[in-house]
């Protein structure tokens, strides 16, 4: 599986209401989408983002939503934006029965000493003991071979309830909707 997100820095004086439209008008183009395992809508009210998550089936499905219709939507609204990418080491479901508002993104270096097959079991560890919160509706670990960066995305029912940060790098979003278009077992 390949984790992505793309953030849109947008004007300070941008209207909050009109991402919040956009995302009404798009949310059914990804129920149903092909190799799509998991689309967050995030916003970013105090630093103005607007900053999808997706988890993506591989990189053949990938690869196809950056060069279809779906995100030339985006280019033409908001111009090319630079897409991360993360290989998804541990994924998985907390408690699906709750409406996640809140999420938060986490990166970290890998220590270039840490053996890596080491450090991303710890991180299946942490994600784990994660797991037990009944307020956590989700949680990606993933890695970016190019940075040596690890990623930690989680999704939970509200700011309050979410865990502290493992890491000193990290981003809040208020959640505006959840596409989850196939049953996949992760």
């Amino acid at each position: 599986m390949l984790a992505m997100q793309y953030s849109i820095q947008l004007p300070i004086n941008y209207d909050a209401a009109l991402i919040e439209q956009r995302v009404n008008e798009r949310k059914q183009h990804f129920d149903g989408h092909k190799g799509l395992v998991h689309k967050s809508f995030l916003y970013n009210e105090e630093d103005k983002l607007y900053a999808p998550f997706y988890v993506w089936k591989d990189l053949v499905e990938a690869q196809t939503f950056l060069l279809d219709d779906l995100f030339k939507g985006v280019v033409e609204t908001f111009s090319r934006v630079r897409v991360r990418s993360w290989f998804v080491v541990h994924t998985g479901y907390g408690n699906r029965d709750i409406v996640p508002t809140f999420a938060r993104r986490e990166v970290d270096i890998i220590p270039p000493e840490e053996k890596l097959d080491v450090f991303l079991n710890y991180e299946k560890d942490l994600q784990s003991e994660a797991m037990k919160d009944p307020n956590l509706y989700m949680h990606v670990a993933a890695f970016d071979a190019d940075r040596w960066e690890i990623l930690r995305f989680s999704l939970w029912k509200d700011m309050a309830s979410a865990a502290k940060p493992s890491g000193d790098s990290h981003i809040d979003y208020r959640v505006l909707h959840v596409s989850e278009p196939i049953v996949y077992s992760i």
